[in-house]
């Protein structure tokens, strides 16, 4: 017996519209063997459709998380620091504390990242 299985569209377009960068992330082509970055975006996928739509909350949740990845895939140096910060066995679903704080680590650290780099582009002049 085959199971069909329905979407609401309607909330998986409220979802993508929270994650602009949603294509870029999940088709990111990662070097082999880099188990990191695989399991970072199976993560951020998983996690990013198991939000509820709804709550405004959790789509601001959801959005930061989709900068971060983003900034993840596009910016060497975020990366590595990105690794310094979170290792593969921080990013499961077994547990919502470890759940909690991988989300708390990388958007702090995006946050401080962010504020950094605006900092060394006003200090920066040229003569």
């Amino acid at each position: 017996m085959i199971q069909t299985q329905t979407i609401d569209i309607q909330y998986v377009k409220k979802i993508l519209d929270n994650c602009p960068h949603y294509d870029m992330i999940v088709n990111y082509e990662y070097p082999y063997g880099d188990v990191l970055s695989k399991k970072l975006i199976d993560w951020y996928r998983e996690l990013i459709f198991s939000a509820n739509g709804n709550n405004e909350n959790q789509l601001i949740l959801i959005k930061a998380l989709d900068k971060s990845l983003y900034l993840y895939v596009k910016d060497n140096k975020y990366k590595r620091g990105i690794r310094k910060i979170i290792g593969v066995d921080d990013l499961s679903f077994n547990n919502k504390v470890t759940i909690k704080d991988s989300i708390k680590k990388l958007i702090e650290y995006t946050s401080n990242y962010e504020k950094k780099e605006v900092r060394e582009v006003s200090i920066a002049k040229w003569l």
